[in-house]
């Protein structure tokens, strides 16, 4: 499975894909690229990875989550390269059968990626 794409992150995909007739909730943080950074207008966030490395740590982290909560599906998906205002710079999803498990898993997900994953984000500042 990939998980780093250079292409816009479309959640809509994440939306469509079948529900498991066990799952009672579902669940997903969106990261989006804001406009403002530390009181500094932004023009877009550009992300670096040791993809290779990043690519196993997710895969693991994965792994963690689903053995830990009965989750029937996980997505996973990081931009890598510059993400313009407003466009989506990290999806997680998970489905679970109740939404504890769900909301567990996904800020679990979410935490552990920006923690351990080796990615970096570098702000492309606009200039007046």
């Amino acid at each position: 499975m990939v998980f780093l794409t250079h292409q816009p992150i479309d959640a809509s995909t994440w939306h469509h894909d079948a529900a498991d007739e066990r799952d009672g909730a579902s669940v997903e943080f969106i990261g989006i690229v804001r406009r403002e950074e530390d009181g500094r207008p932004l023009s877009a966030l550009d992300y670096e990875a040791y993809e290779p490395m990043a690519e196993r740590v997710i895969s693991r982290l994965v792994e963690q989550a689903q053995q830990r909560w009965p989750l029937h599906a996980v997505c996973v998906r990081h931009r890598v390269g510059r993400v313009a205002v407003g466009e989506v710079a990290v999806l997680i999803g998970v489905r679970a059968p109740h939404r504890h498990e769900a909301f567990e898993a996904c800020r679990f997900l979410i935490e552990a990626i920006k923690r351990d994953v080796p990615i970096w984000k570098t702000n492309g500042h606009e200039t007046r």
